[in-house]
């Protein structure tokens, strides 16, 4: 797995599989960091229904 980084620090593993397994564990996620989604679309896109729709800035 390649190393991540969530606001300028580098990720941990441990730290990576506790964010998949939180974004698994949560029935409705109504709001998340963009830093995590891009995490959540590079390593586990099978999750990304779980996430709320991207916001798009105008």
């Amino acid at each position: 797995m390649p190393i991540e980084f969530l606001h300028g620090r580098p990720l941990e593993p441990d730290e990576l599989v506790m964010i998949r397994q939180q974004i698994e564990g949560f029935d409705r996620i109504e709001a998340i960091d963009p830093e995590v989604r891009g995490i959540v679309e590079r390593n586990w896109p099978q999750l990304l229904s779980k996430l709320p729709p991207e916001e798009i800035e105008p």
